[in-house]
């Protein structure tokens, strides 16, 4: 798929799309979406007929929840099982190959071009999504495209955008993102900060630049070789920098080195908590703005205690390929619970005496469980990590506290996290603790284990089938 609508006809032609009209951006538009998350409905959400905006101005969010969904977006085979989607993208985890991008001179984002007192950002659908955000955001599913000053480094990352005004914008760039790195090339030549960014593409695109790659890999040429042709793109009028050629909404300007500050946030964030609290941000000065007729704003709304199907594939996928390039032998199954990866569950056919904890400490270091990591649990082949009351099931007859439990301490973490202290947000000190759960049968003594009493697959196989409809109905 090239773009966002053809992503949408594809969800829909399949059940997984429902069209929601009339909604306010003040607070419904988040709020539904969440809800909907809640109730499990599979179903992404596109609002339209928004009072408040320019006619045709639409907003899609909810659209990344299902396997369904997710491997429409990532170009594999079609499935709503989540398994099979961790095990699709997997065999991609290890491919890090590029494909230049195609720059072309036209394109369905040039419908429309705002230039000088034209250019009002207000005009589009920008929720305030949670009770105490700051403000409007139009950016949580967008792709932020800079470029360094000087060194021929590109990058696409998401980083949310709070709408200030009809030119005014704020990118919260945080530091040590490659976005940073780029921004402090240009201000210590004091010069302006470019940047452009979309708001409306395929969901690949959104799922690329949120993901932590190596710096030298650029997210737009990534996205060419996993979809195996190039990604069409254009230039900004005002700075040069590519963006999608199909994308439906994108601002372009700069940020000057000396503008004065303005607040940014709060924003209900993915940990379920406004953990960052206010930023101050130099303003984004958008000196264009390009889009197509009817645009649609791709979203990502954070919902707590909810894990969406993107979170739970792409973090499994990757830590299941570096556990394994890490040379890591007897790794059965991988999975992520919760937003990103908080909790992390690894399933190991046990091969020697401490290959359970070696097997923890490793999740909890690699590069894509590092990060705001809390609880990882490691669990024999006999448990299904997908089915949370088989882990559970597993912790508490398996896992004796006093020997099983592990706590490290002084992890990387940041200013989000709900649990740091305001004193220790503000010294600097951005660190935590970790906690790694063996829940694996004591391996000197696994073969004396109790039986467990679960029935036999093929048993209950042959009873599904003998009593399809009692089963079938739950009665």
């Amino acid at each position: 798929m090239r773009d966002l609508r053809e992503f949408v006809r594809a969800i829909e032609d399949r059940g997984q799309l429902e069209r929601v009209p009339g909604a306010d951006l003040d607070l419904e538009i988040g709020g539904v979406s969440s809800l909907a998350r809640q109730d499990a409905l599979d179903t992404a959400l596109l609002f339209e007929d928004i009072e408040g905006t320019r006619p045709g101005a639409r907003v899609l969010t909810n659209a990344v929840d299902t396997p369904l969904q997710v491997t429409l977006a990532l170009g594999h085979e079609p499935t709503n099982d989540i398994r099979e989607a961790v095990v699709a993208q997997k065999e991609r985890a290890a491919e890090m190959e590029t494909r230049p991008v195609e720059t072309v001179d036209d394109g369905p984002v040039l419908e429309n071009v705002q230039r000088g007192g034209e250019v009002d950002l207000t005009e589009f659908a920008a929720p305030t999504w949670h009770a105490h955000d700051g403000g409007p955001y139009i950016g949580t599913g967008d792709v932020v495209i800079t470029e360094h000053a000087e060194e021929d480094d590109r990058n696409a990352g998401t980083y949310r955008v709070q709408v200030h005004g009809p030119k005014t914008a704020t990118l919260n760039i945080r530091p040590g993102r490659d976005g940073d790195r780029h921004r402090q090339s240009y201000f210590e030549r004091g010069e302006p900060f470019p940047a452009v960014v979309s708001l409306g593409h395929q969901p690949d695109l959104f799922m690329a630049a949120n993901q932590r790659f190596p710096a030298h890999v650029d997210e737009l040429e990534y996205v060419s070789a996993q979809r195996d042709r190039p990604l069409e793109t254009v230039e900004g009028e005002a700075t040069g920098l590519p963006f999608p050629a199909r994308s439906e909404l994108v601002i372009e300007g700069t940020v000057h080195p000396d503008a004065e500050e303005i607040t940014e946030g709060p924003f209900g964030e993915w940990t379920g908590y406004y953990g960052a609290g206010e930023t101050q941000q130099r303003p984004f000065e958008i000196d264009r703005i390009y889009h197509r007729n009817d645009p649609i704003v791709l979203a990502y709304n954070n919902v707590p205690m909810t894990a969406t199907a993107m979170s739970t594939i792409r973090s499994g996928a990757q830590l299941w390929h570096q556990l394994e390039d890490a040379g890591i032998t007897g790794i059965d199954e991988v999975t992520t619970i919760f937003p990103g990866i908080w909790f992390q569950v690894v399933s190991i056919e046990q091969q020697y005496a401490g290959h359970s904890t070696q097997v923890g400490m490793q999740a909890m270091s690699l590069p894509s469980g590092v990060w705001e990591g809390r609880i990882t649990i490691v669990v024999d082949e006999d448990v299904d990590v997908y089915d949370l009351a088989e882990v559970l099931w597993a912790t508490v007859s398996r896992c004796d506290p006093a020997e099983d439990l592990t706590v490290i301490e002084n992890c990387v973490s940041s200013r989000i996290n709900p649990r740091m202290s305001p004193e220790q947000t503000a010294s600097g000190d951005h660190t935590k603790s970790r906690m790694l759960l063996d829940a694996t049968k004591p391996y000197h003594w696994k073969g004396e284990f109790p039986e467990d009493t679960r029935i036999d697959p093929e048993l209950e196989a042959e009873l599904r089938t003998a009593y399809a409809e009692l089963l079938s109905t739950g009665e």
